[in-house]
């Protein structure tokens, strides 16, 4: 069966690029058994082994079936023996047919190598669509956790603190200057991060079913530096007059003291469907955003609000409106760093305007 090693790590490499999640752990086990004998009967087996342990839904055995035929089974070729018709003749038993106990001849199946590129390569499904046959209902995050973690990690407002013990080159030099001789270097605080983030969720109603991705965005931001330097609240609908602390809606704050407590020089992000979920538009709540956007803004300009509904789901509902007012990112790789862009103290896109 060939060194187990080497032979499932392109298979395995091809899932992980097209978003299968798997990790090394996964990979390992399916080597391990092997080694110990499991799957290796024959090239189906293995093939129902591995699509067993790696390939969860419809659209993950789509993948890994493409990329065992081409990454993992190997050109079965033809052999030609010399038989009873001389040098190079075709015998029925290797090549073309075989007889079968009921006295029936039967072709043997084959397996081709198929090219990775060209006209001949299949389309790879379309992850951004549901697949023909209906919804994906195994869970799949938008974006993966170490990603996340990563991408927090750009949150970052560098700020001279605590003694000082980094040497000031330019000070320094300086005082030399100025003295003629070096006295003693001077000294000047270390930079460390001084970001910190206001958490705001909603919980509840149209954002139920996202618990799963909150439950993991949150994991992310404390994975990525900012544990401790990290405030959650929770909110349904609309943060209104009162936060809550727990994610059961527990635990009742005033919005204004949490503001001044928590907001003031912070990135503050608010984390909802913005209504897009409902699929209409709900002028009351577009109202009370304002109303709740006006009162962030006395504390902090560093604010910004992702949705985990796509952008194609906004348009004509509550969310599209509020995305005017507040700079708005769909929940994924991209909105995600462009959500801490902003964070970061970039410019708000030139369409959104809370005054407008």
């Amino acid at each position: 069966m060939g060194d187990a090693d080497t032979l499932l790590l392109p298979l395995f490499e091809h899932l992980r690029r097209h978003g299968v999640p798997l990790g090394v752990s996964e990979y390992l086990l399916a080597v391990k058994s092997i080694r110990e004998g499991i799957g290796v009967e024959d090239l189906d087996s293995l093939r129902r082994f591995c699509r067993l342990l790696w390939a969860k839904s419809r659209e993950d055995q789509a993948l890994f079936d493409w990329g065992f035929d081409n990454l993992v089974a190997p050109p079965s070729l033809p052999e030609r023996t010399a038989g009873k018709g001389g040098k190079g003749e075709e015998t029925p038993s290797e090549e073309t047919s075989q007889e079968t106990p009921s006295g029936e001849w039967v072709r043997p199946v084959t397996f081709r190598q198929v090219p990775l590129g060209g006209r001949n390569a299949p389309v790879l499904p379309d992850r951004s669509q549901p697949p023909p046959g209906g919804y994906q209902l195994t869970p799949r995050l938008p974006i993966d956790r170490r990603e996340m973690a990563g991408a927090w990690r750009q949150l970052r407002r560098l700020q001279r603190e605590g003694v000082p013990e980094e040497l000031d080159v330019e000070q320094t030099i300086d005082t030399v200057c100025r003295m003629g001789f070096l006295l003693e270097p001077v000294l000047q605080p270390r930079r460390r991060n001084q970001a910190r983030l206001l958490l705001l969720v909603d919980q509840r109603g149209s954002m139920a079913p996202f618990a799963m991705l909150i439950s993991a965005f949150i994991e992310s931001i404390l994975r990525g530096g900012l544990l401790g330097k990290t405030t959650v609240y929770y909110f349904h609908d609309c943060p209104d007059e009162e936060l809550y602390q727990r994610s059961t809606l527990t635990g009742a704050q005033p919005l204004t003291q949490v503001l001044v407590e928590h907001a003031q020089g912070s990135s503050v992000l608010i984390v909802s469907d913005a209504g897009a979920a409902r699929g209409d538009y709900d002028g009351e709540r577009v109202a009370a955003t304002r109303a709740f956007l006006q009162a962030l803004r006395g504390h902090t300009y560093l604010y910004a609000w992702l949705n985990p509904m796509p952008a194609r789901r906004w348009t004509a509902t509550t969310a599209e409106a509020i995305a005017r007012l507040v700079p708005m990112s769909p929940l994924e790789r991209e909105g995600l760093h462009d959500a801490i862009s902003i964070l970061r103290g970039h410019p708000f896109p030139p369409e959104v305007h809370l005054d407008g």
